[in-house]
């Protein structure tokens, strides 16, 4: 299944992010907290995941792993393997 991958951080902050699977851009900016982010952030991954990736329900199971020093490795992550 595609994850969001963290592609960007702003004050260790992460802000831009990318599916793993088609290679589709989110951002969300602004002076918002990193609960907001993450919510904003994952609501579009999910309406993406529906449309682009037949995958209905899948995000409703993510939860947001902790950052890491490598902004590739910081991802949203399905609670739950299929």
């Amino acid at each position: 299944m595609p994850e969001l991958i963290v592609m960007e951080k702003i004050d260790g902050n992460p802000v831009a992010w990318r599916c793993s699977g088609c290679r589709q851009a989110f951002s969300v900016r602004g002076k918002l907290t990193t609960q907001e982010r993450h919510r904003k952030v994952t609501a579009e991954f999910k309406t993406h995941m529906e449309d682009c990736h037949n995958a209905e329900g899948f995000a409703s199971g993510m939860v947001f792993s902790p950052a890491s020093s490598a902004p590739a490795r910081s991802r949203l992550l399905p609670a739950i393997e299929p």
